[in-house]
């Protein structure tokens, strides 16, 4: 098979997670979530080729360190940076035809993170004009609630929804890296902490596997770590390290099962990865660049497929309107 060259992710060959015949899930060794180490996560490769890329409509104003994520048949870009390096309150809703101005924020947030959970979007902590926020609010309808706040406050950050609750991995403050792992019951309103992140990083960029969160580069350092928490039995595992370090990279899972990682900052954070990366059985490999290379966004599954929405097309505050999709 001649694998055709495809623009601007990393993709993780996982084993589609359905429960289908001939599909093989994750397995993590148990250790002790108070003193994490984690163990090698067993991969399986995928028969599947590549997916491909296209551009999309892009959104109305350039943006970059925003949220996304996906409910209702609705695409939402929420907060971010704009080109004068204010945090903003505005939210962009895209409905498969075009944008549209949504509720917007109660206040300015730029390195928030969203995630949705039974069809509802939560937006949680980030930062606001240079403020640490710990704050969390959900969309109901055409407003905003805000619930309970995290115990930590932290911005550049992963916020992932599994097995009914949310969990907030990696970032930071404006003093140090946040090393506990929190979650939210939905059932309650509160957030528990449920561990510590093996090693404390921000910028990571977050998907589910399985019944895990897993947390993949970040800095500093920029790393090519990518650590995962199995929610089920409170243990850390790890998947293969990426071939290049980043940072500021989007991520998630695509509805076959494989994980898509896009772009991203390398190691001395004065470039942006422009790579297309494959797990193997035991490695990864590089397939091909970018798009529209970028960091500083959240990848949000929409339609199929994976969209990556703003971002910054140089290291620093360089915010575009480009939207493209994976799948």
């Amino acid at each position: 098979m001649r694998w055709r060259l495809v623009a601007a992710l990393l993709v993780v060959a996982v084993p589609v997670l359905c429960g289908c015949a001939g599909s093989q899930a994750a397995t993590v060794r148990a250790t002790p979530s108070s003193a994490p180490s984690p163990s090698p996560i067993a991969i399986t490769p995928s028969p599947l080729p590549p997916p491909t890329q296209r551009a999309e409509t892009p959104l109305p104003v350039v943006l970059e360190e925003a949220a996304a994520a996906s409910a209702g048949g609705n695409l939402y870009v929420i907060g971010g940076f704009d080109a004068a390096g204010n945090s903003l309150r505005t939210v962009w809703v895209f409905d498969g035809t075009a944008w549209h101005a949504g509720p917007r924020l109660p206040l300015g947030l730029d390195h928030t993170a969203a995630a949705t959970l039974g069809d509802r979007i939560y937006v949680a902590g980030g930062h606001s004009f240079g403020r640490d926020s710990a704050r969390v609010f959900r969309l109901d309808g055409g407003a905003w609630t805000e619930l309970s706040p995290m115990h930590h406050a932290r911005g550049g950050h992963t916020l992932l929804a599994a097995m009914g609750r949310l969990y907030a991995i990696g970032g930071n403050t404006a003093a140090v890296n946040v090393a506990p792992v929190e979650a939210y019951d939905p059932a309650t309103g509160a957030w528990s902490d449920v561990s510590s992140f093996p090693s404390p990083r921000n910028h990571v960029a977050g998907f589910v596997f399985g019944n895990s969160v897993c947390a993949a580069g970040g800095r500093p350092p920029t790393k090519i770590r990518v650590d995962c928490f199995d929610v089920e039995h409170s243990a850390w595992g790890r998947l293969p390290d990426l071939p290049i370090a980043t940072s500021g990279a989007g991520a998630t899972t695509l509805d076959d099962g494989r994980v898509v990682i896009m772009g991203g900052q390398d190691a001395q954070e004065t470039n942006i990865v422009n790579a297309a990366e494959l797990l193997g059985p035991n490695a990864w490999s590089v397939l091909g660049p970018m798009l529209v290379p970028r960091h500083g966004f959240e990848l949000a599954p929409f339609e199929g497929r994976a969209w990556a929405c703003g971002g910054g097309s140089l290291p620093g505050l360089h915010p575009v309107a480009a939207c493209t999709s994976i799948g």
